[in-house]
């Protein structure tokens, strides 16, 4: 049956094929390394001619699921096209990524083009079909990743992160700001770069293919050196556990819960195996060429282009299915389940769930006749269910590593017709009800669901809810509420630096492990509790260290704390204290957190949050003379910049660079905040710079181009 779609799919390691022309000599030949890769023509062998096109109600007919769970669609084409994830808003509306400009031939023209875009779909009359759809953001390059901050949207494009704002409530995208460089790599890799923006258990932001974490405090970005994971992707557990994948692997997993910080440190899980067990033949893969890629029966061997993945952990599945891992393999057509051998904390391998077929004998959790099904990414929702993110097409490879073997045959077969379509499915148990949403934010932290647990603690830490605090602290020392509602009320109070010492004491003595080790984690680093580690440290990690109670690895845990100590974390976070003198002055006030907001995202990752510079990089700027004195300095500096040595204080300083680059591409009003919130924190005092002060300095000095010396001034 024929219908109109198949675009390309992104995701991790997409499969495309690049044009009939020049048939010899393609990027993945070369990477091959291989001079004749057309010899082999085995795919005539299991594939038809035409890989046929079905509308979305005739693809759902070509689906066969695990017993007990049912597949629904939710959204498809022409209402979403080309997505490659999810996520939802606290009304349970879906936010969808759409990258529009993959492989929209086998050339891979018109990647450069602005045709990505964010969709808002709503399900308007409750029946689990999406009705309406809003682009909130669209003139985009290849989008990467989104995430909500307060009452505003993250938004990850090839080279930017931008932080976007719908004023009037419409779901369109008003106004939009960069913050800072993102997945710049993905230029000229666009399956290897940056991608992700992952909230999880110790308020923190993660990233695949990065090295760097990001937090959302007080209107700025703050960001952290973090460990580099995956590819494309990620997820987490009820216990913090990040899991990600590699272009040929299911899935991976840090082993520990807290910073590496006890016994096997660093190491990590991974999948058991990687054989993949689809109900079609999958010729249409890069290198099956390769001896042995193919069985006899036209499957392929081992999984390739493995995508994104979800973890269902205190969902809807119920407990049968907690801690299960379903990893998209797009190349294959399936979704992979990998069931914990063991409840964590001593899951450390995984049973790869499969279910019999009367022709193939062994299939997957979710598995596809239809060839263009390419599962590239999935999450659970906030009704706990699994949704599955369809880039519905042919051709998934990026050019960039397409060889000569995969593009004849997409070509012959037609895979590279029909692009710019898509669907979102629906995976839920057969029985499946829903539970009520919270009440409140601080119900939300014991929300039978891991998804409405972590949006309530994201809110309240990221709106610096301190109206909440003692609401919070009460949940934390509850013995009745469940231990995962006290974690996530333990790291809601960290993440407002309200996490005080008598919630410490109460809980570090808990009888349940992951309650009792939380605060152990909490304690070495919280703002407030300083006083109660190291004096009484050794002796309550000593008492805990000997006592297994249901888990060995708190006792580990222990031992290593009370043997060395906590470990040096990565840098504090910098907490903004506006002073007395400021909050009277409600103009200055007003300035002076407009001025934070932008300092922040132009200047803070040179300058750093408390304003005292990197070395070789920036000059503090806390207690400065060149900050306080001369204000037609300080705008002429911010202006046009400043080259050479200087003097801070009568002192000289050494290590900053030659050139400290100007910001006269800023509007007026910007650097005025700018510069009016530098010279009045960090223990800084000084009048504030008006728009109208930096009006007039451009226009005195309107002939000037170069940066100015200290000699000038």
């Amino acid at each position: 049956m024929s219908y109109m779609t198949n675009k390309g799919f992104l995701l991790l390691a997409l499969l495309v094929l690049l044009g009939m022309h020049a048939l010899m000599g393609q990027q993945g030949d070369e990477k091959e390394k291989q001079k004749n890769l057309l010899s082999s023509l085995n795919w005539r062998k299991w594939s038809s001619d035409v890989v046929p096109l079905y509308t979305p109600q005739e693809s759902l007919a070509q689906f066969t699921i695990a017993p007990g769970f049912k597949v629904e669609l939710v959204a498809h084409e022409p209402m979403v096209k080309d997505p490659v994830f999810v996520e939802w808003d606290d009304e349970g509306r879906m936010w969808v990524g759409e990258l529009r400009t993959y492989m929209m031939d086998l050339d891979g023209n018109g990647e450069d083009l602005r045709l990505s875009r964010v969709m808002v779909l709503e399900d308007l009359d409750r029946d689990g079909v999406m009705d309406k759809a809003t682009p909130f953001l669209e003139d985009m390059g290849n989008i990467r990743s989104i995430a909500f901050v307060e009452d505003s949207v993250l938004v990850a494009e090839t080279g930017a992160l931008w932080i976007c704002l719908d004023q009037d409530g419409d779901l369109r995208c008003d106004e939009k700001t960069k913050l800072l460089d993102f997945a710049t790599a993905a230029k000229d890799n666009i399956e290897h770069a940056e991608n992700a923006l992952h909230f999880t258990l110790d308020n923190w932001m993660y990233n695949s293919k990065s090295s760097r974490k990001f937090a959302w405090r007080h209107g700025q970005l703050i960001e952290l050196p973090a460990k580099p994971r995956g590819q494309w992707g990620m997820s987490s557990d009820a216990y913090g556990r990040l899991f990600y994948n590699h272009n040929g692997q299911w899935f991976e997993t840090d082993w520990s819960v807290y910073d590496h910080q006890w016994p096997r440190a660093g190491q990590s899980v991974k999948a058991p195996t990687d054989r993949v067990f689809a109900i079609r033949p999958n010729t249409a893969l890069n290198r099956n060429y390769r001896p042995g890629r193919i069985l006899e029966d036209g499957r392929v061997a081992s999984v390739t282009s493995i995508s994104g993945l979800a973890v269902h952990s205190h969902g809807a599945f119920g407990p049968n299915w907690e801690g299960a891992i379903f990893s998209m393999s797009p190349g294959t057509n399936t979704v992979g389940a990998f069931l914990p051998s063991k409840p964590f904390p001593h899951s450390d391998d995984y049973l790869h769930k499969l279910y019999p077929h009367p022709v193939w004998k062994e299939r997957e959790f979710l598995a596809s006749a239809d060839e263009r099904f390419r599962p590239v990414n999935a999450s659970i929702g906030p009704d706990g269910c699994l949704y599955v993110v369809d880039f519905y097409r042919g051709v998934i490879q990026h050019k960039r590593f397409l060889t000569s073997y995969l593009r004849r045959q997409s070509a012959e077969r037609q895979l590279d017709k029909h692009v710019g379509l898509g669907r979102i499915y629906r995976i839920a148990p057969h029985d499946y009800e829903p539970k009520p949403r919270p009440k409140s934010l601080v119900d939300g932290l014991s929300h039978p669901y891991l998804w409405w647990r972590l949006r309530s603690q994201r809110r309240i830490v990221e709106g610096n809810r301190l109206d909440l605090v003692t609401q919070v602290s009460d949940l934390a020392i509850n013995e009745d509420a469940s231990p995962h509602a006290r974690v996530h009320a333990l790291w809601t109070l960290a993440g407002l630096k309200k996490l005080k010492e008598n919630v410490i004491r109460k809980v570090v003595q808990d009888d349940h492990w992951f309650v009792c080790m939380t605060a152990l984690r909490l304690a070495g680093e919280s703002k407030g509790v300083a006083d109660f580690f190291p004096d009484e440290f050794k002796t309550y990690a000593a008492e805990i260290s000997k006592i297994t109670r249901d888990s060995s690895v708190l006792s580990d845990y222990a031992g290593i704390l009370r043997d060395s100590g906590y470990p040096p974390r990565m840098v504090s976070e910098y907490v903004d204290k506006e002073a007395d003198w400021i909050r009277q002055d409600k103009k200055l006030l007003s300035s002076y957190r407009r001025g934070r907001d932008h300092y922040i995202v132009s200047c803070g990752a040179c300058h750093q949050a408390d304003g005292k510079g990197l070395t070789n990089m920036a000059p503090t700027l806390a207690n400065s003379d060149w900050v306080t004195e001369d204000a037609d300095r300080l705008i002429g500096v911010a202006v046009h910049g400043l080259m050479g040595p200087i003097h801070i204080n009568g002192e000289p300083v050494s290590a900053v660079p030659q050139v400290m680059p100007g910001h006269g591409f800023m509007k007026n009003d910007q650097l005025a905040s700018i510069l009016t919130y530098v010279r009045n924190a960090w223990g800084n005092r000084a009048d504030p710079i008006s728009p109208s002060d930096v009006a007039t300095y451009r226009k005195r000095q309107i002939n000037r181009v170069n940066p100015w010396t200290e000699s000038e001034f």
